[in-house]
């Protein structure tokens, strides 16, 4: 119970930042692409050095094998996402299989799970999350874009390792096995660029949920599937898969809480690049964020009694 209180108080929080986020696109402080910029800026920069800095500890083999722990939870949710969403959503659907699959499985697990773990377990459960996000990407770049367009190069899977996310998993992780530290000169100024994640994060997605009628995504019945796919169905079953191996209470709990976030941006990046329906990815995008408002704290709750 308390962990849903918990989760709930930092969702309204974030809301509240959003909100500030969507009046300022509203009222033209924030621009179209003054937004984009401040997208890049929060992938390129502010979460990789927030990433890194959460590997910047004392080396504890308690918590490197709570890291292989999450690895491997991360891949159990997102083959079970996979499995789960090829019983709802089939291919007879249509045209726009590929789009609602990608929104179903692929979780916003950056922009929104970063802030929202690092909100109640701190520096523990970003450097638990960063296997979740590892997992992801790897998924993403090869099975998503398998069911994006039905094939793949070695050059687009080999891209998934050239995020400035994934470089800085990587080398932290190294930095933290080898028990290398920064000097707190450099040290400090990085972790509060870090520090900016989750107000910047939430900044962004109100601006972008205003820059859309988030009236006619609701009107959309067929957008209400995708979203209970994603935010209630998909968590639910995930989190009763994991208990079944009682790993470490915060490494289950991080990776729960990834799973249980909206649908990802990626959905609609893919389909701008792959020449799918764009337009319809933003919109299940924005209904799922909006949702989850509700959703997160209602998944936490009934995880404490599971």
């Amino acid at each position: 119970m308390e962990l849903a209180s918990i989760t709930a108080y930092k969702i309204v929080t974030m809301f509240v930042m959003a909100l500030i986020g969507a009046v300022c696109y509203k009222t033209n402080i924030i621009s179209y692409e003054t937004n984009g910029k401040l997208s890049n800026l929060l992938l390129m920069v502010i979460s990789p050095l927030m990433i890194f800095s959460s590997y910047q500890r004392e080396f504890s083999r308690q918590q490197l094998e709570g890291l292989l722990m999450a690895l491997f939870l991360a891949a159990v949710s997102h083959v079970a996402a996979i499995l789960i969403t090829k019983v709802f959503i089939r291919k007879s659907s249509g045209e726009n299989y590929g789009v609602e699959s990608m929104a179903a499985i692929y979780s916003n697990c950056g922009f929104m799970g970063i802030p929202l773990v690092n909100a109640i377990f701190g520096a523990d459960g970003v450097f638990y999350i960063t296997a979740y996000i590892t997992i992801f990407s790897l998924f993403i770049w090869t099975h998503g874009i398998l069911m994006m367009i039905g094939k793949q190069t070695v050059k687009e899977a080999l891209s998934a390792m050239k995020t400035p996310t994934i470089f800085a998993i990587i080398v932290g992780f190294i930095f933290y096995v080898c028990q290398i530290r920064l000097p707190d000169m450099i040290k400090e100024p990085l972790a509060v660029i870090g520090d900016m994640n989750t107000p910047v994060a939430m900044l962004v997605a109100g601006a972008s949920l205003a820059s859309g009628s988030l009236i006619n995504m609701l009107k959309k019945k067929r957008i209400y599937l995708i979203s209970a796919l994603r935010l209630l169905v998909i968590p639910m079953i995930t989190m009763v898969i994991l208990n079944l191996f009682h790993f470490d209470h915060v490494v289950t709990t991080t990776i729960v809480l990834a799973t249980a976030c909206p649908a990802g941006s990626m959905g609609t990046l893919f389909a701008l690049r792959y020449g799918k329906d764009a337009v319809y990815a933003s919109e299940m995008f924005g209904v799922s964020t909006a949702l989850s408002v509700i959703t997160i704290p209602l998944v936490m709750l009934v995880y404490t009694f599971v």
